[in-house]
């Protein structure tokens, strides 16, 4: 406290030893009748209280009635920094929450393209399940279709001398066969011969076999 006085005194062009000594004559001037009746050792005890307490009003006045530039940038600076602080919690506050929000629409926005990518593999499987399906019946229906027949090279009818080559007989058993077997089963007796699994009939008319299906 005594060194703030001497610092105050000095900033007012005056030092602490001459406003004690006029303080004191101050004191002496208006309390002289009351100082005669007190007495010497008292009157030292009032003097020490009496000039503490006008230090301190002193350096309470000093600061707050006659506040200095430098006071005065201190407490501007001191009101920044609160306005400051404040601004940064309340960014930091509502950064945070729009950080969490942005991660939870990203989750989202994953389970999304994870469920869109689970759909799409499952629809590319049945798209290829159904070409194969279609692969598999039209080369079906190409080999069962008129026009591929069309294309199969289809039997002449022969005689008996080239049915009996081609069944690996004589002219003879495929005489006999024809006319001890009924029709229905010379056929089947041709196919057990025909390399090919064909059957024959013999057509009247013509005097010719002819293949069976």
């Amino acid at each position: 406290m005594w060194e703030e006085f001497i610092a105050c005194c000095k900033s007012k062009g005056t030092t602490a030893t001459a406003t004690l000594l006029e303080f004191i004559d101050l004191y002496l001037g208006d309390s002289q009748d009351k100082a005669d009746a007190i007495g010497g050792n008292n009157l030292d005890e009032r003097l020490d209280s009496k000039i503490k307490a006008s230090v301190e009003k002193y350096l309470v006045d000093s600061y707050n009635s006659h506040s200095s530039p430098t006071n005065e940038m201190i407490k501007a600076i001191c009101s920044r920094l609160d306005k400051l602080e404040s601004e940064f919690l309340s960014e930091f506050n509502s950064n945070q929450t729009t950080e969490i929000d942005n991660l939870a629409n990203l989750e989202q926005k994953v389970e999304r393209m994870a469920a869109r990518m689970t759909q799409l593999a499952e629809a590319i499987i049945k798209i290829q399940d159904y070409l194969n399906n279609q692969q598999k019946r039209g080369q079906k229906s190409y080999y069962n279709n008129s026009s591929f027949k069309a294309h199969t090279p289809r039997m002449q009818p022969l005689t008996e001398e080239g049915l009996a080559k081609r069944l690996g007989v004589s002219e003879e058993s495929v005489r006999k066969e024809r006319i001890n077997l009924p029709p229905p089963l010379f056929v089947a007796w041709c196919k057990g011969k025909d390399r090919a699994g064909l059957g024959w009939e013999f057509n009247e008319n013509t005097g010719l076999y002819q293949p069976v299906s």
